[in-house]
C-alpha cells in the first residue's frame, strides 16, 4: 500500500470514531483547570515553605551552638584572668576558630542539604 492509501484509510477511521466521541462540557473544562491552577498554586507553596525550614533550622541550631560555646570560653577566660583577659589573644583566638569550624559546618549542611533536595523526586498530594 502506498501513502496516499494509507493517508484515506486514516481518514475514514478517523471519521468513524468521530461520531462515538464524548465531548466534555465548558463547566467541566472550567472546572478541571480551576483545580489544575490551585493544586500547582498549593504545591509551589508547600515545596517552597519545605525548602526554607531546613536551612533556619541549621541556621539557628549552628549559631546556637556557636555562641554557647563561645559564651562558655568567655567565663572561663574571664574567671581565670579577669576583665583585661576578655581583650587579650587567649579570648579572641578560640573564638575565632570556633566561629569559623562553625561557619564552615553550616556551609557543608547546607551544601548537603540542597544535594539532597535536588535527589529526591517532589512529592504532590
Amino acid at each position: 500500500m502506498d501513502e496516499k492509501d494509507i493517508n484515506m484509510q486514516d481518514d475514514r477511521i478517523r471519521a468513524l470514531f468521530s461520531g462515538t466521541k464524548v465531548k466534555a462540557g465548558a463547566n467541566l473544562k472550567f472546572r478541571i483547570m480551576q483545580q489544575i491552577e490551585t493544586e500547582s498554586i498549593l504545591a509551589g507553596k508547600k515545596s517552597k515553605s519545605k525548602n526554607i525550614m531546613p536551612l533556619i533550622w541549621n541556621m539557628l541550631s549552628v549559631f546556637g551552638v556557636m555562641y554557647g560555646l563561645i559564651a562558655i570560653v568567655a567565663a572561663g577566660v574571664f574567671f581565670t584572668g579577669g576583665k583585661s583577659a576578655l581583650e587579650s589573644v587567649t579570648f579572641f583566638v578560640p573564638v575565632i576558630l570556633i566561629t569559623s569550624v562553625c561557619g564552615l559546618f553550616l556551609m557543608i549542611s547546607t551544601f548537603d542539604d540542597k544535594r539532597r533536595s535536588k535527589k529526591q523526586p517532589a512529592t504532590h498530594h
